[in-house]
């Protein structure tokens, strides 16, 4: 299957928005309808530092990844964090999560980063495995801690 990659813009809002509500409804979050989730995929578009790309074939979109660029202050490097990886599950396992994350492994290249870094559930076996299998690597001794704010 030929898989194009473009990133998001105005025109694929909507079609984006789709798979923004397939991705949240899969991950256990709750429901949003297509107007919230194409108002979220706006938001991001206004954001200068935030990124979707997604990935097509014959005009449907099959996933996206969304990531934005950090910096570490101890190697003087950017760092290009990926929010999320998205594939609909009847894509899954024809390469489009891998094309998506070797395109933005090479973005991330050719801009200098120092790494690319992301987070998943300990409990999603398919995408560590994925992830592992591309290269990237487990930091057991790593934790993650959040705030959320209301």
């Amino acid at each position: 299957m030929e898989i194009e990659v473009v990133e998001l813009n105005d025109s694929l809002v909507d079609e984006a928005s789709l798979l923004l509500a397939a991705y949240r409804l899969e991950s256990g979050w709750d429901a949003q309808n297509q107007e919230e989730c194409k108002a979220a995929l706006l938001r991001l578009l206004e954001f200068n530092n935030a990124f979707c790309l997604l990935a097509l074939h014959e005009d449907e979109c099959l996933g996206f990844v969304t990531f934005h660029w950090g910096f570490s202050t101890t190697k003087g490097l950017p760092i290009l964090k990926i929010q999320d990886v998205f594939t609909l599950p009847k894509y899954r396992k024809l390469g489009v999560a891998k094309t998506l994350l070797n395109l933005t492994i090479e973005l991330a290249s050719k801009s200098g980063a120092q790494r690319l870094q992301l987070e998943t559930d300990t409990d999603n076996i398919p995408a560590r495995t994925l992830y592992s299998n591309i290269g990237f690597e487990w930091i057991s001794h790593k934790e993650i801690y959040m705030l959320p704010i209301d």
